[in-house]
């Protein structure tokens, strides 16, 4: 079996996490990974450990050394905390503000869900620093936070063992959270699409996203241009799709973006709706206790970025059926008209539950007025520039890990299969006016 590449730098990243310690002299009594697996031939994005402490830490604690969108621990003190160090050799990741984004939008976000009311689920960070890798060249250069630890276990591993009573409690629970998320109140500094950073003012302003690099962009075609260019670099590095320079792909791709083409898909969608989409909103970034039959916590804003309302479907949800994703495929066409009156035919006893929980889903983000796929006028033109993202640089196709995975005959047969579905794209959509 292959070493995990993560391995390699174990024990530095846990004597970086005791420096951070120390910088505010707290003292552990047990460090912890978190959803940290043995064996991974990728990098992970994040390295996350619980920490328990001698002694609680107080408001006291951070007193000194104060940071935009921190927020003191409670006055009795706490226990524990999470340290979370982003990986800066996580592939295809932007770290030029990626800590300073995850600190941001959790800031913007806490303030919604408290604003609606809500209990606090998004954690507190208590103190945090940007990446300074590869300047300082090891994991003391790695950037983190250090926040607020959540009682609760993840979701998507109790999900599928709950009544549908008690999982239609939790979309409804959910749906408060997301809705407050999609509905908070952007600072007018933060003007153009991309993601957020700090200025040297500590104001929060437009800034780069974690996936992409460039940016920020001042409309939302400009946002998708990048994209798209950015998979078509990808797939220049790829040794298998050699950027679709074969057959004239490359030329007819090329031709559409160069002729305005997404500008002109994009041409009947209000393109000037912005919000904070968190990125990655699925059943694995939500803690549920499964004995108060609560959430207690949404994580991970580390790919948040601000978009159209639009991409929070594409990026995620597709676990509780409301996301715009092939997994939901069998009443997707719900999912985008907003219609579950009438239940598919020939449904497994699976499928009849995932659809249940899907008409859940949509009827609880229309009580709670959030922007629903069905409320966005040409959502499928934007689902169609998703479905061409993914196939210019397919990750079967790219990466070399995956590639050892299959024989040179399935290779060539993938490519090709995805080459003619780009050109089938390409004609359906290069004529659009």
């Amino acid at each position: 079996m292959a070493m995990n590449v993560n391995q390699e730098g174990y024990n530095r990243r846990l004597a970086a996490v005791q420096q951070i310690l120390h910088k505010y002299g707290l003292e552990s009594t047990k460090v912890t990974p978190i959803a940290y697996v043995e064996h991974c031939p990728f990098h992970f994005n994040n390295f996350i450990y619980k920490v328990d402490l001698a002694s609680p830490a107080t408001p006291a604690t951070f007193s000194q050394t104060p940071q935009p969108c921190t927020v003191p621990p409670p006055a009795a003190g706490v226990s524990s905390l999470v340290v979370r160090m982003s990986n800066p050799k996580a592939e295809g990741l932007n770290n030029a503000s990626r800590v300073e984004n995850d600190v941001a939008a959790q800031h913007v976000a806490r303030a919604s869900v408290r604003a609606a009311g809500l209990p606090p689920l998004v954690p507190a960070v208590y103190a945090w620093t940007p990446c300074r890798y590869p300047d300082i060249p090891d994991e003391t250069g790695f950037g983190w936070t250090l926040g607020e630890f959540k009682e609760g276990a993840d979701l998507d591993g109790q999900f599928s063992g709950l009544s549908l009573e008690d999982a239609k409690s939790v979309v409804e629970q959910l749906a408060a959270v997301f809705t407050a998320v999609q509905k908070a109140e952007l600072p007018s500094t933060v003007t153009k699409f991309g993601a957020l950073t700090l200025d040297a003012a500590g104001n929060i302003v437009s800034g780069q996203t974690p996936l992409l690099k460039g940016g920020p962009w001042d409309t939302y075609a400009d946002f998708w241009v990048a994209r798209l260019q950015a998979q078509l670099s990808e797939s220049n590095g790829s040794s298998l799709l050699k950027g679709w320079a074969d057959g004239g792909v490359r030329e007819r791709i090329d031709t559409f973006m160069a002729g305005g083409g997404v500008q002109k898909i994009l041409g009947s969608v209000d393109v000037n709706q912005k919000v904070l989409v968190h990125g990655d909103l699925t059943m694995n970034n939500v803690l549920y206790d499964s004995k108060t039959k609560r959430i207690t916590a949404l994580l991970d804003f580390d790919w948040s970025t601000v978009s159209h309302p639009c991409d929070e479907f594409l990026t995620g949800l597709w676990d509780i059926g409301g996301g715009i994703h092939e997994r939901n495929e069998k009443f997707l066409s719900m999912v985008l008209k907003g219609d579950f009156s009438v239940q598919p035919e020939g449904l497994s006893d699976e499928d009849i539950r995932k659809w249940e929980v899907a008409k859940a889903w949509d009827a609880a983000i229309t009580k709670t007025k959030a922007t629903r796929p069905s409320d966005i006028a040409g959502v499928e033109r934007i689902e169609a520039l998703r479905d061409l993202e993914d196939l210019l640089c397919p990750f079967v196709l790219a990466s070399d890990v995956m590639l050892r995975r299959i024989s040179d005959e399935d290779k060539a047969k993938k490519k090709q299969e995805t080459a003619d579905k780009i050109l089938s794209w390409l004609n359906t959509y290069e004529t659009l006016s």
